[in-house]
């Protein structure tokens, strides 16, 4: 019988540190918590910024890439990185993990055949979105969409986030059996809580007699930044006890800080605090907050919602999305149609009725999180499961 404790497995998606993201912190606990085990490592491509994998406690192995001067990201080349090979025929893996359908996936499900052991694949994001988002062409959309379609019908497992995501890929039009595998949190209320809320507040001059409103991610518009943007414009034209903070960055950040600007909100009523990198910060940023507003209806399972939450701070989410599965509505979190009127509404709603805020913050500490421990127990088991069952198939 196969101890789970002792699988040996290899990580792989297509960016990773310094640029930071929900896939990138799930992959980075993967990697962390695994390896306390037994042995797990990421694969990944060489990094346009700068970062010291040696400050990391596992194993980083940067594949062979092509550098876009456009951008921070680059194109993997791991088929021709003759030193990947080696280096992944050294550890004796026993199954590797992939976190992307593109080209480091794409080598995963392909080299796992060379070494007779299987493939999982995770299925993370809306690729579909994505592409038609940066492209700008349906017919590309969907041709992307049937490549990954075939990605995920050549691995040996196949996972997803959330529920909700899952049924995103039967959208996709995958037709196989999919497992679904929570996402964690590693935030949790430190002992110095008191006095690092009152540093993060000094150190972005948050004030402690307004309603603090509070989003977190990507500053891209497919988030929903423009819709967060007017509905504060409703909700400042009628009140100044409220401030909005936007942690984070991205490539339409510029064109979202000219929108906010076009919106002419008050000095400090909007704050744009940039990347906060610093987890210690972060964590002080959501004890400032009153309520994580998050009507992404682009995220599929976000460790934000799950972050907040176990600090304490309840989630405004869009009715219908993917990410508001993990909620339920006026219970432990809160929902409202995608149009500014019906969120301004709500929001109204949750300062105003007494009580209400405080007790679904306090079911959403309760409900929400789940640690990355208890994640990675059920990752090891089904792993195990997994492995015995490839090799059961390939005697």
């Amino acid at each position: 019988m196969l101890n789970p404790s002792n699988i040996r497995s290899a990580q792989f998606l297509d960016t990773y540190f310094p640029i930071v993201d929900g896939v990138v912190q799930t992959v980075h606990n993967y990697a962390l918590l695994l390896n306390n085990d037994a042995y797990s490592c990421v694969v990944t491509p060489k990094s346009v910024l700068k970062y010291d994998d040696h400050s990391l406690s596992y194993d980083v192995f940067r594949t062979s890439s092509l550098n876009l001067k456009v951008a921070e990201y680059s194109i993997p080349t791991p088929r021709f990185d003759k030193n990947l090979k080696s280096f992944l025929k050294e550890k004796n893996l026993d199954i590797m993990h992939a976190h992307s359908p593109f080209y480091e996936g794409s080598f995963a499900s392909y080299y796992s055949k060379k070494l007779n052991i299987p493939c999982v694949a995770t299925f993370h994001s809306k690729y579909y979105d994505d592409t038609l988002h940066i492209t700008g062409s349906r017919i590309i959309a969907k041709y992307v969409t049937k490549k990954i379609l075939r990605f995920y019908k050549s691995v040996d497992s196949v996972w997803a986030c959330s529920n909700s995501t899952a049924k995103t890929l039967r959208e996709y039009g995958f037709e196989g059996d999919i497992f679904v595998m929570d996402n964690g949190s590693s935030l949790k209320i430190p002992d110095n809580a008191p006095q690092l809320k009152e540093q993060t507040a000094n150190k972005f001059d948050i004030p402690k007699n307004k309603k603090i409103l509070l989003f977190v991610g990507h500053q891209i518009w497919h988030k929903n930044l423009k819709l967060i943007l007017d509905t504060f414009r409703l909700i400042c034209n009628n009140s100044d006890n409220y401030r909005l903070l936007i942690v984070g960055n991205g490539y339409d950040a510029e064109d979202i800080k000219k929108y906010s600007d076009s919106l002419n909100f008050n000095d400090g009523q909007v704050r744009f605090l940039g990347k906060i990198a610093d987890r210690e910060l972060l964590i002080g940023v959501y004890l400032n907050a009153d309520l994580l507003f998050f009507p992404s209806v682009y995220d599929n399972a976000p460790l934000v919602v799950r972050e907040a939450a176990s600090l304490g701070v309840a989630s405004l989410l869009t009715e219908g999305s993917n990410a508001c599965e993990a909620v339920e509505k006026d219970v432990s979190g809160f929902t409202a149609e995608e149009n500014k009127e019906a969120m301004y509404r709500e929001i109204i709603k949750i300062f105003e009725t007494e009580n209400l805020l405080n007790a679904v913050s306090q079911r959403a500490q309760r409900d929400i999180p789940k640690s990355w421990e208890q994640i990675i127990k059920r990752v090891q088991n089904k792993y195990a499961e997994i492995i015995e069952k490839y090799n059961f198939e390939h005697k």
